[in-house]
């Protein structure tokens, strides 16, 4: 089966029925793209069976023709009619009949008589043609590798299917030649010939090719395995083979590399070493160089002078030619796409096939080359180190921590853990080793960190590097769903450091306050209050980030002044710290300040926008994702969900994960896909740990919203009442309060209402004093809904939707705009029922929540109100005059144009746009444009 070349397979096929105006046809493309596969696969699909005398050196064709082959080999190019003599040795028996001059032509061109005289390739042609003139039927050439094939031979081939096919137009017999050869085509062929250029393989077929190979890898790994070979067929198949058993990926050099089988081994290192000494060396230095580092080395060579500075051999610039005509490297304009190397698989195999001499010098090269880039000439020095360097592990280190400020984990934690072998002071590298752990940890390596760990207490016993594992250990536990465990280990271990090592003690807390994010336990938040309360005066002035953190995390709602005071001061003069402006965002989310969240978090995590770093941290993807979903974001949330749960499968299924899986289900439910979010829901649960009580009241929630969009209120209410105990507390510290609208609407439905409002008071009275603006917009709809008077609703209606900021929770304020205009139609307040109808059917129809529109329409047509769209429900808010401003704004006529044509001051027309605003829910003229009707006139 070949995979992806179908249009090419018929192009050879209807080549070799119907060779046309050309007999020669020259298939070509880089090594390995499958042109022998294509070529063989194509003449035995034209041919009938072969017989018990067919085979490789002569089978009957479709026309009862004969097929010779021919192949070339890299020894023989300087050899006189090699390749011709391959083509023809089936049939010399033929010479006999062939006439004397013919025949002696053919004899000194094979040397086939001693003392032979030397023969040109125009007396040898004639002869070839007749030779195979006598054979029955058509003749089918087929030369592979024509590249390496001697020019006589070409030359004799390429002029003998020119005489065939002139003759066969005559009723001669035809001779066809089907070549395969790499790069350009050979001159002697490519006269009058035919051409098919092979391209790399489409990502859906290499795709395939790799999922047809016996134990193909797992998804990240399969990834990076197309990655390298770029559509190479070839490369595809062997890398399969090398990494059927390879559970990892090593890091080589210039970075991550898959284990390379000895066919691809010899036949790059073939490549290699058949170019000469100044193409190889340019060849070797761009395998040691990394992503976007090799335009510096071309720009050197452009600027002259280079061979000298930096020690290369004279003769770079035909180097480059050279190389690119060998098909490993491709410059731009020549087709490469971003990469020097034809395919990222070549710049792997030169760099390992190459000793480690030659590496060694390759980084040098670049480490001067790079002079003026500190980072990279710092990789580069480390490189070639040959062993521990003091000076260049501090370089490294130095790298380190920029890559870590602009974003760059990965990065970051390689050259960390560099510097740390780097280094010969074993208290100093177990330093070392711990930054790169918790970068590690950053990228949710949960099995690095434990090495790391493990490493660090081999090294050393030193109290101080001791202090600051325990942080890692509490996460590697936390992260496998057993937060009573981790703050067991935590606190003590803070305890502890806050004498000798109060920042150390202070970065354990703050795994700790991640931990209580999870667990959601109120005796664990007292826990941590207690150790912060021995660490306040000991703070450093590099410890205010982690302290807020901290905090905020400790007790969300109390810390909300200082997190809104710290999100001011970042929009005045933003930061360019990562690390910093990443707690900030995550602070922002877990405050109940969506909106920022979303500005700070997307240029940092947001996998769409160019400035993102590569990779990500599925957890604080899905923080993410949700602050996206409290800002009606929903299409980016249902993403960067998909995005986190793909980035848990790569590494390992875990809290992450559930947490990614819970926003889904929440999504899944709020857009009306029930069973969708059932699903999602009680597969999370089952596969969560019971301790982890963000994901557990997050699917709750989502299976209490399943129920709700299907009409199920009794078993909406039993979800919902379980993020409580039976006495009204929280089962989550914080989270479980983001049902309380919804509890308290299942109950008012399903007469739970007593229940319900028990457990409202609670949390009205828990949150005295720190309820945030989400807060007051979930409480006041719950009391608004089950008050048992019209005027304490409409003032906890009121009073809910004043104190919503707007943009943020739209889901929760449609909410209470649709169980007010419910209350306030059947009370007979029609006017006021449509206007809050309306603008929650509004934004329902935006966030596109379907059951909850469809009740909005259905709510609204009881109030006489036509629904057929979100523009006619709101237009007919409004009067007959308001009507006709909105007809006149949306043209872009002025207040005062309008009031001459309306005969209104222009203060009047104002006023009136004041009111028509809020009724449309637009908040700019230029908005007015869209309710404008096709056709429509204004008188």
């Amino acid at each position: 089966m070949i995979v992806g070349r179908e249009r090419e397979s018929a192009l050879i096929e209807d080549f070799l029925r119907h060779s046309g105006r050309s007999s020669v046809l020259i298939v070509r493309g880089d090594a390995g793209l499958g042109k022998t596969v294509l070529i063989e696969d194509a003449v035995r699909r034209s041919q009938p069976e072969s017989g018990p005398d067919g085979g490789p050196d002569g089978s009957d064709g479709s026309d009862g023709g004969m097929v010779l082959r021919a192949h070339g080999y890299q020894g023989a190019t300087t050899l006189p009619f090699a390749a011709l003599h391959q083509l023809l040795r089936p049939v010399l028996g033929g010479l006999d009949a062939l006439p004397a001059r013919e025949r002696a032509a053919l004899r000194a061109a094979f040397a086939m008589d001693s003392g032979g005289r030397p023969v040109e390739w125009a007396e040898v042609a004639p002869a070839t043609l007749a030779l195979l003139s006598g054979l029955d039927g058509g003749v089918l050439l087929v030369v592979d590798d024509a590249q390496w094939c001697d020019r006589a031979s070409l030359e004799v081939v390429g002029s003998v299917a020119r005489s065939s096919n002139r003759a066969a137009a005559r009723g001669g017999r035809p001779v066809t030649v089907l070549a395969g050869a790499r790069g350009p085509a050979p001159a002697p062929l490519a006269v009058g010939a035919a051409e098919l250029l092979l391209r790399p393989l489409p990502a859906e077929a290499a795709d395939l090719l790799l999922s047809l190979q016996p134990g193909p890898p797992p998804e990240p790994l399969a990834r990076l395995l197309l990655r390298e070979a770029g559509g190479n067929p070839l490369a595809i198949i062997e890398l399969a083979k090398a990494t059927g058993s390879w559970a990892g990926v090593a890091v080589h050099g210039p970075g991550e590399t898959l284990p390379l089988t000895e066919h691809l081994e010899k036949f790059y290192g073939a490549q290699l070493e058949q170019l000469p000494p100044a193409a190889r060396d340019l060849v070797v230095t761009m395998s040691a160089a990394g992503d976007g580092e090799w335009p510096a080395i071309l720009a050197a060579l452009k600027a002259g002078g280079l061979q000298e500075e930096e020690g290369l051999p004279d003769g770079m610039g035909a180097a480059t030619s050279i190389a690119v005509d060998a098909g490993l490297v491709a410059l731009p304009g020549d087709g490469a796409t971003g990469q020097v190397f034809r395919y990222p698989l070549i710049r792997s195999a030169v760099y390992r096939t190459i000793s480690c001499e030659e590496r060694r010098r390759a980084h040098l090269r670049l480490a001067r080359i790079l002079k003026n880039d500190p980072d990279r000439r710092a990789r580069h020095l480390a490189a070639a180190a040959d062993g521990p360097d003091e000076e260049v592990a501090a370089l490294l280190e130095a790298a380190a921590h920029r890559a870590e400020e602009r974003g760059a984990p990965a990065e970051a934690r390689t050259a960390m853990e560099r510097a740390a072998h780097l280094t010969l002071d074993p208290r100093a590298r177990a330093r070392r080793l711990v930054k790169a752990a918790r970068v590690a940890l950053y990228l949710e390596q949960a099995g690095k960190v434990e090495e790391l760990i493990a490493t660090v207490k081999a090294l050393t016993d030193d109290p101080g590097v001791l202090a600051l594992l325990p942080s890692l250990v509490g996460w590697v536990i936390s992260t496998g769903g057993r937060q009573d465990a981790a703050m067991a280990l935590l606190i003590p271990a803070a305890e502890d450091a806050a004498g000798h090592a109060p920042s150390a003690a202070l970065t354990t807390l703050g795994m700790a306050a991640r931990v209580v994010f999870y667990s959601g336990r109120r005796a664990h938040r007292e826990q941590i209050k207690r150790v912060l309360g021995l660490l306040t005066a000991k703070a450093g002035p590099d410890d205010g980030p982690a302290m807020s953190w901290v905090t905020a995390c400790t007790d969300l709602l109390a810390a909300r002044d200082g997190v809104r005071a710290a999100l001011e001061r970042e929009l005045a003069s933003p930061g360019r710290d990562f690390v910093d402006r990443l707690l900030l965002g995550m602070m922002a989310a877990f405050g109940d300040f969506p909106e920022a969240a979303v500005d700070l978090l997307a240029p940092l995590l947001d996998p769409e926008q160019e400035i993102a770093p590569a990779g990500g941290n599925s957890a604080f993807l899905t923080m993410y994702g949700f602050a996206c979903l409290e800002t009606g974001r929903w299409k980016k949330a249902e993403s960067v969900a998909e995005r986190a749960v793909r980035i848990c499968a790569e590494i390992k299924p875990g809290v992450s994960a559930a947490q990614a899986q819970s926003l889904r289900a929440i999504l899944a439910a709020l857009r009306g896909h029930a069973e969708e979010a059932r699903a999602l829901a009680h597969q999370t649960l089952a596969g969560t740990d019971a301790q982890n009580r963000l994901v557990t009241v997050r699917c709750e929630r989502a299976l209490g919203l399943a129920a709700t969009a299907e009409g199920s209120h009794e078993a909406a209410y039993n979800h919902f009442r379980h993020l409580f105990t039976s006495g009204g507390e929280p089962v989550h510290d914080h989270h479980s309060y983001h049902a309380l609208a919804d509890l308290a609407g299942a109950a008012a439905l399903t007469g739970h209402v007593e229940d319900a409002a028990r457990v409202i008071d609670a949390a009205d009275a828990d949150l005295a004093g720190r309820r945030s603006e989400r807060l007051d917009l979930l409480i006041g709809t719950a009391r608004g809904l089950l008050a048992h008077s019209d005027e304490d609703a409409s003032r906890h209606f009121e009073a809910a939707l004043a104190g919503c900021p707007p943009g943020q929770w739209p889901f929760e304020r449609a909410r209470a705009h649709l169980e007010y205009g419910q209350r306030l139609r059947r009370h007979y307040q029609i006017q006021h029922a449509r206007e809050e109808l309306a603008a929650a059917l509004d934004i329902f129809e935006r966030l596109g929540a379907q059951p909850w529109t469809e009740r909005a329409r259905i709510e609204l047509r009881a109030a006489g109100v036509r629904s057929d769209g979100p523009a006619q429900s709101r237009l007919d808010l409004l009067t007959a005059q308001e009507l006709q401003i909105v007809r006149l704004a949306g043209q872009g006529l002025t207040n005062k144009e309008i009031g001459e044509r309306l005969f209104l001051s222009h203060r009047t027309v104002s006023s009136h746009l004041y009111r028509i605003f809020p009724k449309l829910g637009v908040s700019t003229r230029a908005q007015l444009h869209t309710f404008i009707g096709d056709g429509e006139a204004v008188d």
